[in-house]
């Protein structure tokens, strides 16, 4: 798979057993949590193959 393809293809993780299923979602009467993170973009190719 190329990074293109997975970029085109992917919407979760893992890519072929997903936690949830692919988009629209509909939450109805639902409370959930948003966390937002931050990180060093640089730091994180590093660590992160391309195409991950």
């Amino acid at each position: 798979m190329t990074e293109q393809q997975l970029l085109d293809h992917a919407y979760a993780m893992p890519l072929v057993r997903p936690s949830y299923p692919k988009p629209p979602y509909w939450f109805l009467n639902r409370e959930f949590v948003v966390i937002t993170s931050r990180t060093d973009p640089a730091a994180l190719e590093r660590v992160v193959p391309a195409g991950s």
